[in-house]
């Protein structure tokens, strides 16, 4: 069997470097890497711990401790980040940063960058933390300033020649001796992220929604957004995603997506609900909270799908706080494929759940699918959340769940995802065909 190595790129080693500050520091919750550019903007690029959904957060120098701790050049600790001055607070609050201590890493004289090490609570560091911290500050500025170094020159080598592979020349012996360097997966990975990269600058991804009905009158009342992506590549929408998360651009594409849904909403009724798909790293990014912020938030559903790992409940129900003060609600998507669907309900607290497809086909001929939709309804009705069932294609599946007491569905017996120039039509024949009871 060949041997392959893992592909491990340069910016594998300053992630690793926040995982092992996060470890070194007890009363750490996150940990972040800053690195500034020539606009003096700082861009979080590496994070661990609740504020790794934050990486690739961007803030401005002025206004910030961390911009501070860059124009000083010295170790600077905030007891309490409501009280703090020198402190973004808008951002720290949106965080969940209680106190931080910042480290300046520099390179010939100049700060390039910070490692920010946070806690939830307030006055979580002491002198003694900053002090450990700053022993190490030469070495993690050495570290920070090779690894970023290494990754802008391969990037620049392997991207250059990952075009020239597309059109079909052979690869030069440069690309070769620096993919063998770093491993043999690295053009693969350059490429991948090429692919989303491409997609998030040229905005070929576009959208198509479901409809969802009131399963007792068959009224509609609103919408799924699922994305979906153009250009010669023909795969799944799960691929695309699955990819991204790959090389480090999950977050940006999913609140891409929930950007481009965002934007149809004053095309809808009044009174209709877009449901928009979301991962728990996205949906703990303040970024979502910011899109969320422009639109009528009451109109929103964000959908946490089940079969995602799960980080920290605390952040995540921080994050879920911040997002129902816009006026979204949440629904766990997937409910019944996993094991862990009931604790995910019982901990996040949702306004809806869904029961998953694969619960809902074909329930009319299995005894035990009705069961377990039976018992998620009873569960249901004793928590609070209302129950969507998806993946309806069958009169007979709808006769039976609405039996069963679940309230909305959705699936191609009512219609199957379209663009939204195609949904008005569809609920005219939807009418038509249905008369007095929309289905």
């Amino acid at each position: 069997m060949e041997n392959r190595v893992p592909y491990r790129d340069p910016l594998h080693l300053m992630q690793r470097v926040t995982e092992l500050a996060l470890s070194l520091v007890d009363s750490a919750d996150g940990v972040l890497i800053a690195l500034v550019d020539w606009e003096g903007v700082l861009t979080y690029v590496c994070g661990a711990g609740m504020l790794r959904p934050y990486v690739g957060f961007r803030l401005e120098i002025e206004g910030s401790l961390s911009g501070a701790t860059i124009q000083s050049g010295r170790v600077l600790i905030c007891e309490d980040t409501a009280s703090d001055p020198r402190v973004d607070r808008l951002a720290c609050q949106r965080m969940g940063v209680g106190s931080s201590v910042c480290i300046p890493l520099t390179r010939d004289g100049y700060s390039f960058g910070v490692l920010n090490v946070s806690s939830a609570s307030k006055a979580a560091f002491g002198t003694e933390d900053g002090a450990a911290l700053s022993e190490l500050a030469e070495f993690l500025s050495v570290v920070v300033a090779s690894a970023a170094d290494l990754d802008r020159v391969a990037r620049h080598i392997l991207e250059a020649t990952a075009s020239e592979r597309l059109g079909g020349e052979p690869f030069a012996r440069t690309t070769q001796f620096v993919t063998n360097v770093l491993s043999p997966l690295a053009t693969e990975q350059v490429i991948a992220r090429q692919r989303i990269e491409r997609v998030l600058r040229q905005g070929t991804m576009s959208m198509v929604f479901q409809p969802m009905v009131q399963l007792s009158s068959g009224a509609l009342i609103g919408y799924e957004a699922l994305a979906r992506f153009g250009g010669h590549l023909r795969r799944t929408p799960d691929v695309w995603f699955k990819e991204a998360a790959a090389v480090g651009l999950g977050v940006e594409l999913e609140l891409a997506a929930v950007n481009l849904a965002l934007s149809y909403q004053g095309r809808f009724g009044p009174h209709t609900v877009m449901a928009i798909n979301v991962g728990p790293a996205a949906l703990m990014s303040p970024r979502l909270v910011e899109l969320l912020e422009e639109v009528d938030g009451s109109r929103i559903v964000i959908e946490l799908a089940e079969h995602f790992e799960m980080p920290d409940y605390e952040a995540l129900a921080r994050a879920i706080d911040r997002l129902r003060v816009t006026g979204a609600r949440l629904t766990i998507d997937d409910t019944g494929s996993g094991l862990a669907s009931l604790a995910h309900i019982s901990r996040l607290g949702p306004e809806f759940i869904k029961l998953d497809r694969e619960v809902t086909i074909g329930i009319d001929r299995d005894p035990a699918r009705r069961a377990l939709a039976s018992a998620l309804v009873a569960f249901a009705a004793e928590t609070g959340p209302v129950v969507i069932a998806e993946g309806i294609e069958r009169p007979e599946e709808l006769r039976v769940l609405e039996s069963l007491g679940i309230a909305i569905g959705q699936g191609y017996h009512f219609g199957a995802p379209a663009p939204f120039e195609e949904l008005r039509r569809m609920q005219r024949q939807l009418t038509e065909s249905h008369p007095g009871r929309a289905r």
